[in-house]
């Protein structure tokens, strides 16, 4: 038998009412995975969880699963830094030493069971560097859901690399290596997380699965959260700039034709009240202004990301020791 390692990757805020359940739903889906491998595999595993400054009992609650479980890594961050450093924390500290590592959200929305058949798929066929799991119904009311729709198919066309498939937020297993190279894309560009580990994974498999809702404990997003931070992951995107700047310049064009054209076939057709065409003129001047000015501001953004290629902020954290008592 050959040793293989597992680990578990989450992020935890204000998730005191399901870590405990997300750890056992996830050790037994481990223990599942051992018998499905006995005799073939030596199958060890870790949990990484990352406490983002959480103001519930979480951190408690991790400490708990860290003095029960020598396998568990418990992680405090300095202060909220945000979902997808906390993530980044988590899986760079799993690719320290994991051949497999399954990258996850601990609200339960994320069915940890996905997860043999995850494994099961990456042992069987090593030419996949990953099973992406993506989600054909997601959770919340319609008009959350259509957002989300909205939000994946703009991503996909918000990056000069591969397409973000429809409804894959990061919930996978990965290959040790494509972690590594997601988290050297995620460190030296603008991309958000999820965009770097579709397009570190070159030769995926998928999982489509309806999430469940949330049954305990409130999502840290607002539907004004998730459209500011869709928003702000759009415009970081390596190809946004470039793109909304060719659309909007594109736009601009045929309507400033349109309208010419229109103008032109009315003064000819005698129809036009207009003296010396003045005010169409000054229309015409002052929509090409904008839309000029709208293009600069866009192409200044994407200058400005950049000279800020390669900088992100550090992120202080430390890990949790294990109590004796």
């Amino acid at each position: 038998m050959r040793p293989l390692k597992i680990s578990y990757a989450t992020s935890a805020y204000n998730e005191g009412l399901n870590l405990q359940e997300f750890y056992s739903r996830c050790l037994e889906s481990f223990l599942d995975i051992k018998n499905e491998w006995k005799g073939k595999f030596e199958l060890d595993y870790t949990m990484i969880i990352v406490d983002n400054c959480s103001t519930d009992d979480t951190l408690k609650i991790i400490q708990n699963l860290v003095n029960a479980d020598s396998r568990v890594i418990g992680i405090t961050n300095a202060t909220n830094y945000g979902a997808e450093p906390s993530f980044a924390i988590a899986l760079d500290r799993a690719a320290e030493n994991s051949d497999l590592i399954i990258f996850l959200c601990s609200d339960l929305q994320d069915p940890p069971e996905l997860t043999v058949k995850m494994v099961r798929d990456l042992l069987l066929n090593e030419t996949y560097d990953a099973c992406l799991s993506l989600k054909q119904k997601s959770s919340g009311g319609p008009l959350l859901r259509a957002l989300r729709h909205s939000y994946y198919k703009i991503l996909g066309y918000s990056s000069r690399l591969q397409i973000v498939p429809d409804g894959f937020h990061g919930f996978g297993c990965f290959r040790t290596d494509i972690i590594r190279e997601s988290l050297s894309y995620w460190h030296e560009t603008g991309l958000n997380l999820r965009t770097c580990m579709s397009n570190a994974s070159q030769t995926p498999t998928y999982i489509y699965y309806d999430q469940p809702n949330r049954l305990r404990g409130k999502s840290s997003y607002s539907i004004l959260g998730y459209v500011q931070f869709a928003i702000r992951t759009l415009l970081a995107a390596d190809a946004a700039g470039s793109r909304l700047a060719l659309s909007m310049g594109s736009t601009g064009l045929i309507v400033a034709l349109g309208v010419a054209m229109f103008l032109l076939l009315n003064y000819l057709s005698g129809n036009s009240k207009y003296h010396g065409g003045i005010p169409t003129v000054m229309a015409l001047v002052i929509g090409s202004f904008g839309v000029q000015m709208l293009m600069f501001g866009v192409v200044s953004r994407q200058i400005e990301a950049l000279r800020f290629q390669n900088f992100r902020p550090k992120v202080r954290h430390r890990q949790l020791k294990m109590n004796s008592e």
